[in-house]
């Protein structure tokens, strides 16, 4: 079966324990990842070891102007979100979460949301913004 290279692959967030998805409307039009490398001391041998962490971050453009009135409300995807930052048992980690586009994939926990609502139906209800998302591996 051959895939048609014109089709248009949407961005996913997975929560990979409830396997929950939000796919966005919008691919972002950049990202970034980093790798910090930190040698620390491996102990009383006095050897050295390395500790490794990644952080992936986009922006997410969102815009539901074109959907129907129950299915409008933006905020509904920031609070999905917000939510997968809270660990699922007290003092434990928070969920690991996972960006995939196309061939790209990273695997963490989301470290950081800042929404930037800028466009409201009548009553308030937000139907475009950004979210700028930021994840460590």
């Amino acid at each position: 079966m051959q895939e048609n290279l014109n089709e248009l692959v949407k961005a996913e967030l997975t929560h990979l324990d409830s396997l929950e998805t939000v796919t966005v409307d919008w691919n972002p039009n950049k990202y970034s990842v980093s790798k910090h490398r930190e040698l620390v001391a491996a102990g009383a041998t006095g050897g050295t070891g390395a500790s490794c962490e990644e952080q992936f971050s986009t922006r997410l453009f969102l815009d539901s102007t074109r959907r129907a009135p129950r299915e409008r409300n933006l905020r509904e995807v920031a609070q999905k979100l917000e939510g997968w930052m809270d660990p699922d048992s007290p003092g434990g980690p928070p969920p690991k979460i996972v960006f995939l586009w196309g061939p790209f994939r990273f695997t963490g926990y989301i470290e950081r949301l800042d929404e930037e609502w800028v466009r409201f139906d009548p009553d308030g209800t937000p139907v475009r913004g950004f979210i700028r998302l930021q994840m460590r591996g």
